[in-house]
């Protein structure tokens, strides 16, 4: 399977769910590259960036996955 390169985009409005959206990174920690994490206070939300190097289709469900979880928004974009 070939693999690819993607960023992905995270917004977290609901810190409650922080622990949730770290486990699910946990899962696909092999396929990640680099991730960093802020906290934006103008805007009270908290923004990740993560690069991977994933086989076909996982980033997506990545993404899929990170967006099923309330007040959490995901983008992804591949290189």
């Amino acid at each position: 399977m070939t693999n690819e390169i993607a960023t992905l985009g995270i917004k977290i409005e609901n810190f409650q769910k922080i622990a949730e959206v770290n486990e699910l990174l946990h899962h696909f920690s092999d396929d990640i590259i680099a991730r960093m994490g802020m906290p934006y206070e103008k805007r009270n939300i908290r923004l990740i960036h993560v690069i991977l190097d994933t086989p076909q289709g996982q980033a997506e469900h990545l993404a899929e996955s990170l967006n099923a979880i309330d007040g959490v928004t995901a983008e992804i974009m591949f290189l």
